[in-house]
């Protein structure tokens, strides 16, 4: 029963990197992406370790995962992408959750999910792998963990000022959703929006 579970967690979080020194604790970025829907539904299968909820204010998460809080950073902001809305993400999100991030343990299993849809959740995920690969390996991970994932731009903008990155990872943003994932070192702009679905 045991090798059964274990392995049902190696197909559920399948690390990105096979080895991680740039973090704390040597974190290999194992981790699942998600909407709220997707967690509550496989919550005893996904089984997370540690877990990122991003909702928006005068929201509630419903029927969660049960873990202390300090495996839980909650997040409250909206899925717009004008900076100036009342409920759009701080950098203060992307600060929490980066410090959150460095204190995961080596063994974590991380779920990042948000209420309504996986546009939130599928940017912080974008500007944590952008902590630990460059830009355009960081797209590739997350196309690899959701291929369907329209990260919200303005969240991706929030990590590209914490990172440095001059809107590098902004940039990956627009090659998402893709059914197949160009290498865009090796193809002009053109041809990847041609060979993309938008």
């Amino acid at each position: 029963m045991a090798l059964a579970v274990q392995a049902i967690e190696s197909a559920c979080y399948r690390p990105v990197l096979d080895a991680n020194p740039a973090h704390p604790n040597g974190w290999p970025v194992r981790l699942i992406v998600s909407s709220q829907t997707e967690a509550r539904h496989n919550r005893a299968l996904w089984a997370p370790t540690h877990l990122v909820s991003i909702r928006a204010p005068a929201t509630r998460l419903l029927s969660m995962i049960d873990l202390p809080p300090e495996r839980h950073l909650e997040l409250r902001f909206g899925d717009t992408i004008d900076p100036d809305a009342p409920d759009a993400a701080r950098p203060a999100a992307i600060e929490a959750t980066f410090d959150f991030i460095d204190s995961l343990p080596e063994e974590a299993h991380l779920l990042v999910h948000c209420l309504r849809g996986i546009g939130r959740s599928t940017a912080l995920t974008l500007g944590v792998l952008a902590r630990y690969l460059g830009p355009e390996e960081a797209a590739a991970a997350l196309h690899a963990l959701r291929p369907e994932a329209k990260p919200n731009r303005h969240v991706l903008g929030l990590c590209d000022a914490a990172l440095g990155l001059k809107g590098k990872l902004a940039k990956q943003a627009l090659r998402f959703p893709a059914k197949v994932w160009k290498d865009w070192t090796k193809a002009g702009d053109e041809d990847i929006v041609r060979r993309t679905k938008f």
